[in-house]
């Protein structure tokens, strides 16, 4: 790891510093998260219909249902999810 790389500015906002970079190109966090969300397809709940709201947690995008609260994940996210709870030494990962 380079730890002397040099700050520039997102491509997409042209207003973060970031040394971080996301299909090549210098991404600040929060640009990199509204570009995986606009991403994803817009889905349905099984339950009752409603059009499922798109969360960021931990960079792990999971769909939440604004009128039952269910959540539903992608093919994935539970090992995603799982990891994420190791790395902050969390037993989560015992329990699913």
């Amino acid at each position: 790891m380079n730890w002397f790389k040099k700050n520039n500015t997102c491509t997409h906002c042209n207003k973060n510093k970031t040394k971080r970079e996301f299909e090549g190109q210098p991404t600040c966090p929060e640009c990199k998260k509204k570009i995986l969300i606009a991403r994803e397809p817009n889905r349905i709940c099984p339950v009752d219909g409603e059009i499922l709201l798109k969360e960021n947690p931990h960079e792990i995008i999971i769909d939440r249902c604004p009128k039952c609260k269910g959540i539903w994940l992608d093919a994935g996210e539970i090992e995603a999810i799982k990891e994420a709870a190791q790395s902050e030494g969390l037993a989560i990962g015992m329990i699913l």
